[in-house]
């Protein structure tokens, strides 16, 4: 998934972040910056079943092209 950038990088990873890591992470209440890919792994499921959870549970979307 590729959105628009910040200047950040992945407390686990080290990959650059974009705004829906960001915004993943935020709703996770993580206290440092994590990736989608990350945040999957750390559940044991896949990157889409995050954003079903996120989006059920917390009204959190991703944009319309991811």
């Amino acid at each position: 998934m590729q959105g628009k950038l910040i200047d950040k990088n992945c407390n686990v990873c080290g990959k650059q972040l974009n705004t829906w890591d960001a915004k993943c992470s935020k709703a996770l209440a993580y206290k440092n910056l994590v990736c989608e890919k990350c945040i999957a792994k750390e559940y044991g499921i896949t990157t889409d079943e995050l954003r079903d959870k996120l989006e059920n549970f917390f009204g959190v979307r991703p944009c319309m092209g991811i």
